[in-house]
């Protein structure tokens, strides 16, 4: 049988600097990247949420908490 993975649209990403699913990913394969940095970068200091499909170990947490549903399952 295949193991399933996640997949990213990222068309349906806000890209919010609070986003539950790089706190919650525990293969750390969603993640921010860019902005400003700092205490003044979690506020809107720009940036964007990057998905590692090879980090991803297909446990379906960021279909959970994703409240946009920008993250689908896939057989891999």
């Amino acid at each position: 049988m295949a193991k399933k993975k996640a997949v990213f649209h990222e068309a349906k990403c806000d890209n919010s600097p609070f986003c539950p699913v790089v706190k919650t990913c525990p293969a750390k394969a969603v993640e921010r990247t860019g902005g400003s940095g700092g205490f003044f970068g979690i506020f809107g200091g720009g940036g964007t949420v990057v998905f590692d499909a090879a980090k991803c170990t297909g446990c379906g947490l960021c279909l959970r908490y994703c409240p946009h549903g920008a993250f689908t399952m896939k057989n891999g």
